[in-house]
């Protein structure tokens, strides 16, 4: 969703990056994605919104399918229509959608929560705009060590908040191993990891390595229990 400063914040997440081939360079890529799809049950006719959609493959992706999905980031990229016809499109931030309550069919987010300023606000507001056993699809890094500093949470720190403000878990899924590939794919081509992290990451480059950070699938639902006061 955010392209970040990288001299700040790196270039983990950043929605327009891609390698030589031309595909999203994100842990698993669009096969990953795939599965993600698959795994919420999105069909044809669904309204979702791809928040964080970067230059729009999730999206397309999803349109090709027969959703009516829309692109939702804070700046429109450059180069958003390469590879196609550029899918619908608002600028938006992602704690603040331009959508009704109840009006979404599901909320799609790939490597975009860990990157909201508000893991809570963000969540509370996605479930706004869901309708009721709307689906969140949703894949990102998280801490694997469960600890809970920096910008990464815990398995446990992020189920929790994402049912804290009304959503039902349906499934978790570590999906780690395809950091590795990602990590090579990233070095191949920017010659190195120091765009990745960036100079605000409270994590240490090292930790990837050291297996402390995983790399998660996790699909909920909008529950009938409301947000708590403020979501």
């Amino acid at each position: 969703m955010l392209c970040a400063s990288p001299a700040q914040d790196g270039l983990f997440g950043c929605g327009a990056l891609r390698d030589g081939a031309g595909e999203p360079l994100r842990p698993g890529g669009l096969a990953l994605t795939r599965e993600l799809i698959d795994r919420a049950d999105f069909r044809a006719g669904d309204t979702v919104a791809d928040v964080g959609c970067g230059l729009g493959a999730s999206t397309r992706l999803l349109r090709d399918r027969g959703v009516a999905a829309i692109g939702v980031d804070v700046v429109v990229p450059s180069g958003a229509g390469a590879g196609g016809v550029a899918p619908p499109f608002v600028v938006a931030d992602a704690a603040r959608l331009p959508f009704a309550d109840d009006s979404l069919d599901g909320v799609l987010s790939e490597c975009s929560l860990s990157l909201t300023a508000d893991r809570a606000l963000t969540l509370a507001e996605w479930r706004r705009a869901l309708r009721l056993d709307g689906r969140l699809a949703l894949s990102d890094v998280y801490r694997r060590d469960g600890g809970g500093a920096g910008r990464f949470a815990s398995r446990e720190a992020l189920c929790a908040d994402v049912a804290a403000v009304g959503f039902r878990i349906e499934r978790f899924e570590d999906r780690s191993e395809s950091l590795k590939g990602w990590v090579a794919r990233f070095i191949f081509q920017f010659g190195s990891l120091d765009p990745l992290w960036g100079g605000g990451c409270a994590i240490e480059q090292g930790s990837a390595s050291k297996a402390r950070l995983g790399y998660a699938l996790l699909i909920a639902a909008k529950s009938c229990e409301r947000a708590p006061a403020g979501g």
